[in-house]
């Protein structure tokens, strides 16, 4: 798809007004519930299983988890009010349910709702789609400080995000946590599906390491998962260093982790045994529809996925996490580009689950 081609699909979502002439929506304050998606002691999705060979906690754990969700907004907004009547609302819950959820059978979850930036902020020409994240992540730090201060006490926690979120998680951890004594309090985090170039990691996180092992500590992971053979093309995208906003090549190496094997080789790792993927279940909801603006009401559960065979391997020349087999091709005509990016967490559920008990008792 070329550049014409691309600015028309999304002429739909493109915000009227610049960032600095339009009104944004209202602070949100994380003493109230309302401002959380997800708290600990309210049973809500994240605590959703696929079966009963599962189970989950409730505000029982030593360790926590503070989740920071993807874009679920495709408005003429900069930012999204945080509104449970719209449809950014449903795509959140597919969040929870099929991210957040891998977490619930070791940690506490908490997740806070913010004023998440458009999806068109990615392709913004100018600096509103810098001003839109910049207002993204302030309410992402608020809630992290406001997480420390009334419930955190002193406990072990992970970092866990996709997408946007791991763009604001990659400078929450700078900012907040790599430099200060909560580095000795962070398990690990995993950042997913949001490029950290090769050339940056040092500059993003100088007193922190890429994980290397499944029981590494005080580490970063990542990966981004494609079917084998697609490459990103030379496109940019958004990308914060502490210096200031960039506009980033997709097509530059990444670091990346294996999330079925948690080594940084390029060898191929099968996933049976080692792995359960999830898919999701909603009745009444098109998940095709990125123009609804009404939230569906729609009942939400996550199931196995019908095949689970499949490979994965790091590619050695441009980091990404590629994919191939029975459930990689399923999946494949579900994606005209060859990108995964919608299941970079829902496909390894059971390897991710796994993993974060066996990093929290290499901690403890």
């Amino acid at each position: 798809m070329d550049k014409e081609e691309l600015y028309k699909l999304l002429e739909p979502i493109k915000p009227t007004e610049s960032y600095k002439n339009s009104e944004h929506p209202q602070k949100p304050n994380y003493s109230l519930n309302y401002n959380w998606i997800a708290l600990p002691h309210i049973k809500g999705l994240q605590h959703e299983l696929p079966g009963s060979e599962h189970s989950s906690i409730l505000n029982t754990s030593e360790v926590d988890v503070f989740y920071i969700h993807p874009t679920g907004f495709f408005g003429k907004d900069w930012n999204c009010k945080i509104d449970k009547n719209i449809a950014s609302y449903d795509r959140t819950e597919l969040m929870m349910i099929s991210q957040a959820s891998a977490f619930n059978e070791s940690c506490n979850i908490y997740a806070p709702h913010y004023r998440q930036a458009t999806y068109f902020s990615y392709f913004d020409k100018n600096e509103d789609g810098y001003m839109a994240h910049d207002l993204a992540y302030q309410d992402v730090e608020d809630a992290f400080d406001y997480y420390l201060e009334n419930f955190n006490n002193g406990k072990p926690f992970i970092i866990a995000a996709h997408s946007q979120g791991s763009l604001h998680g990659q400078r929450l951890i700078h900012n907040k946590i790599q430099n200060s004594y909560l580095k000795d309090q962070m398990i690990c985090a995993y950042l997913v599906g949001y490029i950290i170039p090769e050339d940056h990691f040092e500059i993003l996180f100088p007193n922190l390491e890429l994980s290397k092992t499944p029981t590494d500590t005080g580490t970063i992971i990542t990966w981004a998962s494609v079917i084998e053979g697609h490459v990103r093309g030379r496109d940019k995208t958004i990308h914060w260093l502490p210096s200031g906003w960039t506009k980033q090549d997709m097509g530059q190496k990444i670091i990346s982790t294996n999330p079925i094997s948690w080594t940084l080789d390029d060898q191929w790792h099968n996933s049976l045994n080692k792995n359960l993927a999830i898919t999701i279940k909603a009745n009444n909801y098109n998940f095709a529809d990125r123009l609804a603006t009404k939230y569906s009401g729609s009942i939400k559960s996550i199931i196995p996925s019908s095949i689970q065979n499949f490979d994965c391997r790091i590619n050695s020349d441009n980091g990404l996490l590629e994919t191939r087999g029975e459930l990689a091709f399923k999946l494949k005509k579900l994606v005209l580009s060859g990108d995964l990016h919608n299941f970079d967490i829902s496909l390894f559920w059971g390897s991710l689950r796994a993993n974060i008990k066996d990093r929290i008792n290499a901690f403890i």
